[in-house]
Order: structure tokens, then sequence, then C-alpha cells
């Protein structure tokens, strides 16, 4: 019977050549090099999101919004948690209040504006 001992790699105590010269810490390297990343842009998103937060407090009648849909409409009334937007004349839809996106204030002194109706037999 022969032995199979001698396909088996020798145990040494040297080190194999070849091996990352930062030693265990090259294999975390990426790793830590993303979480870097991370911890320097939270701060960006943080502060939109604040940004974005204060100006739906500021929300009023008559303020001509965006919705995160993309559906734009003028607020008719709002509480704090729905917001009731006119999409269309006589078309009244409830949204939650934080899914507006944008608010585009009117003009001082300004009525909001409408949106020009076509006559009845009008194409385009």
């Amino acid at each position: 019977m022969e032995t199979l001992l001698l396909a088996l790699p020798a145990v040494t105590d040297e080190k194999p050549e070849g091996g990352s010269p930062w030693g265990g810490l090259g294999g975390m390297l990426p790793f830590l090099l993303i979480l870097f990343v991370m911890m320097l842009l939270m701060p960006l998103f943080s502060k939109k999101e604040r940004t974005r937060q204060k100006r739906l407090q500021g929300i009023r009648k008559h303020d001509r919004v965006v919705t995160s849909g993309g559906m734009y409409g003028t607020v008719i009334s709002f509480d704090e948690q729905t917001a009731t937007l006119e999409v269309a004349k006589g078309l009244r839809v409830v949204f939650k209040r934080s899914s507006i996106y944008d608010i585009e204030k009117p003009a001082e002194g300004a009525p909001p504006q409408e949106t020009p109706e076509k006559p009845a037999g009008a194409k385009g």
C-alpha cells in the first residue's frame, strides 16, 4: 500500500510568497473603502431631506405642487397626514402629504395661475 501523504503540501512556518503587503488588512480594504465613502455621502442626503421637510412644513393653500409620481396640482386643503390637490378643473385628488415632492410658490400678490381651456371643438 502506498502512502498518499506525498501528495499533500508540506507544513512549514514560512509565509507563501505573493501575499498582501498589508497582511490581513488587504482583504478588508475594499469593505473599509466602501464604508468610508458611505460616511462621506450620508450627510449630503440627510441635508437634502431636511431642506425638503422644511419646505413641506410651509405648504399653504393655492401653492402649486408636484407629487413624487410627477402629478402637478394646486393645494386645496391639507392636514398633518394628507393634502387635497386639484389636478384639473373640478378634479380633486387626496394624496399623502409626504408624497409631495416639490412646491412652486405663486408670485407675490399674483392670483394662482390657471391653465387656459380649449374650446370644445378645438384640435391640438
